[in-house]
């Protein structure tokens, strides 16, 4: 049984499936991951470059205080990937602990219809005289 989840759709469809919101959070997840860990290349490349110019450089001064602005936009960059990748994981697991919980609601409905029925069959064949009522 799939059930239907009001949510909008890049395609702009009114509604998805609970399956199909599942697998678009965990790509989001693992899309905002993937982002984070590109920055640390990007950096690197970042500070080699600083360092060169730093090092070549007539203005050391103007390099440096260039590079002290470039590398608090970088921090401050990196720490929104961060909280994003936070924010994105939690989302994941609350919507995984609410499946869990659903199927376990799922799992104790079945239970008790199945004991039902077994209890409505087991008085049936009491009622009609093929088992003891004891």
């Amino acid at each position: 049984m799939e059930v239907e989840v009001e949510q909008s759709r890049p395609d702009n469809m009114e509604s998805i499936t609970f399956d199909e919101a599942s697998m678009e959070r965990g790509k989001s997840f693992v899309t905002a991951l993937q982002e984070l860990k590109n920055l640390r290349p990007q950096l690197y490349s970042a500070a080699e470059y600083c360092e060169k110019s730093y090092l070549h450089s007539e203005q050391k001064q103007m390099v440096l205080d260039n590079l002290k602005d470039y590398a608090v936009r970088a921090l401050v960059n990196a720490v929104d990937h961060l909280g994003t990748v936070a924010y994105k994981l939690t989302d994941l697991l609350e919507q995984q602990t609410l499946d869990v919980s659903t199927m376990e609601l799922k799992v104790s409905c079945l239970k008790q219809v199945t004991y039902i029925a077994v209890s409505l069959e087991k008085w049936s064949f009491e009622e009609e005289g093929y088992l003891d009522k004891n």
